[in-house]
């Protein structure tokens, strides 16, 4: 699936390998970011002690140490931060959510009882809100991208989910239909049932039902059949049975993850893990399905029957295996606090999990699971500029971005928070309302 980047921007990627040190002496565009002395972490495996970005037209064209600032850059000295790929959170309800608790300010997914009648087919693209303040306090805290993706209602599907920037801009889009999501585990059973034997029948009946429509729907629609499955989600399922879509799946039990490893291989398909918590109990046999794992570092007490094997070392040990992993926020928390998923590796790191591959967990890895990651998720020649300069070490809770780059625009820093925090610093003002003026 041919992934649409937003901004025309790759025009440039063609030119790159023309640009060279020798190159310096040229005339350059105004358009020419040079961030200098850093501590550059690529997310491509390599750490560069007084590193240099160099940004043309939104595309990097130079990573090393000791480069010369092309003539005519906006030049930022970064001596003493570090420099990382822009956060890309995997699994999120960014740009749908506004309040989770206002129905009217909540369109991340159809109310459960409502008996609604669609799953598969809803796109979240048709419910994104760019203009969110959620947007600019995330992509303050150092996120560029997100998959904004719908929560199933009483379906066992959620619908479509896409990838889009943190720029708030009308080009914001960056994937439409970037993946699928499905319940199973106990969330699946209360949809069929209320056992998983009704929830993995009906999941095999609706990949049935999909590849039979998908092979030749006008014979589809004139056969006689029950009205059980809408056509629109056996359409939209199409692109799952076709393997060109992943299905991300919320599950948790090891005998459940078993039994998910069995249908990727039975039907072929594209599978990543959300939750995941006894995840570390398959991590051999989900390495060799090659299924990756978006997972809550910090879970570690069961909320849940299925959860009973949760532990802190879950990411540990299934980096160890070979496992694909990524973060996310727990249920409830899927659009605020995109920003905390740096505190979320740095206690992974605590619990093992090699700090290079937190970082990975945070950039690289997400982009490769939705096809992205040849222009986005690290600091390499040719990618996109999504990149972040932090006053220290992005994995401490103390540490916040000085920069943000998105698409190599250096993005503005303002949100409602740090309004708020303006607004009523002093309370002695007698501008503010009554209620707020301190000691009246």
């Amino acid at each position: 699936m041919n992934a649409m980047i937003n901004k025309p921007i790759f025009a440039a990627v063609f030119s790159v390998f023309a640009l060279s040190a020798a190159g310096n002496a040229a005339a350059q565009s105004t358009s020419t970011t040079a961030i200098m002395n850093g501590e550059v972490h690529t997310a491509a495996g390599d750490v560069i002690k007084n590193g240099d970005v160099i940004i043309r037209d939104g595309v990097i064209v130079q990573v090393a140490a000791d480069l010369i600032a092309p003539t005519g850059a906006r030049v930022i000295d970064a001596s003493g931060k570090v420099v990382t790929p822009g956060i890309f959170a995997p699994l999120s309800s960014i740009g749908l959510e506004e309040i989770s608790l206002d129905e009217e300010a909540n369109d991340a997914g159809p109310n459960r009882g409502g008996g609604f009648p669609l799953g598969a087919a809803l796109d979240a693209v048709d419910a994104y809100r760019r203009t969110s303040t959620l947007i600019a306090i995330n992509r303050a805290g150092g996120v560029t991208r997100a998959l904004m993706a719908p929560d199933p209602g009483d379906s066992l599907f959620g619908g479509q989910g896409a990838v889009i920037d943190m720029s708030g801009g009308v080009d914001s889009l960056t994937k439409p239909r970037a993946a699928q999501i499905a319940m199973m585990g106990s969330g699946g059973a209360s949809r069929a049932g209320g056992t998983r034997m009704g929830a993995w029948a009906l999941m095999r009946e609706y990949l049935d039902e999909a590849r039979s429509y998908a092979a030749n729907p006008n014979a589809y629609i004139r056969r006689n059949r029950e009205d059980r499955f809408a056509l629109s989600d056996l359409k939209a399922l199409g692109a799952v049975v076709s393997g060109g879509q992943p299905l991300i799946v919320y599950i948790n039990g090891e005998s459940d993850i078993r039994n998910l490893i069995r249908l990727k291989t039975d039907y072929n398909l594209r599978v990543i893990i959300a939750g995941g918590s006894e995840a570390w109990r398959v991590a051999k046999p989900l390495a060799a399905a090659d299924i990756a794992v978006i997972l809550d570092p910090m879970a570690n007490l069961p909320s849940q029957f299925e959860d009973l094997g949760a532990t802190l070392k879950n990411a540990a040990r299934l980096n160890a295996a070979g496992v694909k992993i990524a973060f996310y926020n727990p249920p409830g928390f899927g659009a605020h606090n995109l920003r905390l998923l740096t505190q979320q590796a740095g206690n992974a790191v605590a619990e093992g999990l090699p700090y290079e591959a937190a970082m990975a967990a945070l950039t690289i890895n997400p982009a490769e699971m939705f096809g992205l990651d040849r222009r986005l998720g690290s600091i390499e020649l040719g990618k996109v500029a999504d990149i972040v300069i932090w006053d220290g070490d992005p994995l401490e809770v103390t540490t916040v971005p000085q920069v943000v780059f998105i698409n190599g625009v250096r993005q503005d820093m303002d949100n409602r928070q740090a309004a708020l925090l303006s607004r009523y610093r002093d309370l002695s003002r007698g501008a503010l309302p009554f209620a707020y003026r301190g000691g009246e």
